[in-house]
């Protein structure tokens, strides 16, 4: 069940990174900010669905990653949401959190300032 999550996550990232090609041309997610602008696009916006698509793909595939890298016994987690999270939930803590922390917006990676809000919001205590 949880390779077909997965292989789900990738198919719609791949679905949506080609939406997002018709959409921003030469549009490229290299920092937190450029997720951020992605994460944030209004509803009414002719691009929401593209870009929203990709924000929660993004989102999700760097869950499973952090889920990937601390599977086992020997890694512990660092971030833990409750199963109950919702994925829209997290982009809002992300967006939120980029507000308040913008001296990482240009200079980091999504991933890193995805995990930077998620375990700001959801650390793992004694786990």
């Amino acid at each position: 069940m949880k390779l077909i999550r997965k292989l789900i996550a990738l198919a719609a990232i791949a679905a949506s990174a080609q939406v997002m090609a018709e959409t921003f041309d030469d549009y490229d997610v290299r920092t937190t900010e450029s997720l951020i602008e992605l994460c944030g696009v209004s509803v009414g916006d002719p691009a929401y669905e593209a870009a929203m698509g990709f924000c929660l793909g993004y989102i999700d595939a760097a869950l499973d990653y952090h889920a990937a890298l601390t599977a086992g016994s020997k890694s512990d987690a660092i971030a833990c949401p409750d199963n109950t999270v919702s994925r829209e939930q997290i982009v809002v803590v992300v967006v939120d959190w980029s507000r308040r922390n913008t001296q990482h917006l240009k200079s980091e990676v999504p991933v890193h300032g995805v995990m930077r809000a998620i375990v700001e919001k959801w650390p793992c205590s004694g786990q």
